[in-house]
């Protein structure tokens, strides 16, 4: 029997002893974003001016970046989910994400004066946002992890950095209606960061967890 073909085997055995793997995920995945959720509620909460913040173009790129970003990772991750899928036309959707983050940083950087960069970089707490966002993306990086166990990931640590890469947007986009900062500036650099520690975070734990 050729290697594919035994973890094919060995995959149908895992999933037969529970629930699939994409059933596995989404009910991991919802109760991660629960707590996080709840934990957003009770420590972080809503910015006091959101709704008027909704009316301007630079908050509303926010949820339409992590959106694409959601959207394509979780399909990432379902993918990985199982042995002999590929995930590359999946990435190139994912890639949307950053190239109108970069649009909009170029445009704010041609219209915006040089001398304000650095207080739209710093904003009110970047260091801040950072780390709610990276700790808000905590439980959901473990019920993920979670529910990769019930799938075949053959490799690990890609499997755990989309894992950590979906828990790090769905985290942004959690905290997006509490960071008062909108500039493309602020959200290219210290939403990325997030975003870039939880998927470190995330290859790091697959590459142990999710070992065959």
């Amino acid at each position: 029997m050729r290697t594919d073909e035994l973890i094919r085997a060995l995959a149908a055995d895992q999933q037969s002893a529970g629930p699939s793997p994409g059933r596995a995920l989404t009910l991991a995945g919802a109760c991660g974003f629960a707590v996080s959720a709840l934990a957003f509620a009770i420590w972080v909460g809503l910015r006091p001016n959101l709704g008027s913040a909704m009316m301007s173009l630079p908050f509303m790129l926010k949820p339409l970046e992590m959106g694409l970003l959601v959207a394509a990772s979780a399909a990432i991750v379902l993918r990985l989910a199982k042995p002999g899928l590929s995930a590359r036309a999946v990435a190139l959707v994912a890639a949307l994400a950053p190239a109108i983050m970069i649009a909009a940083l170029a445009v704010e950087l041609m219209t915006v004066p040089r001398g304000e960069w650095m207080t739209r970089l710093a904003g009110a707490h970047w260091y801040i946002c950072v780390i709610n966002m990276v700790l808000l993306a905590l439980p959901m990086l473990a019920a993920i992890l979670f529910g990769l166990r019930y799938g075949a990931p053959t490799r690990p640590a890609l499997a755990g950095a989309a894992a950590g890469l979906l828990s790090g947007a769905l985290s942004a986009t959690l905290y997006i209606s509490h960071c008062p900062d909108d500039s493309p500036i602020f959200v290219a650099a210290w939403f990325t960061l997030a975003i870039v520690i939880a998927t470190g975070l995330g290859a790091l734990a697959g590459s142990r967890v999710l070992r065959w």
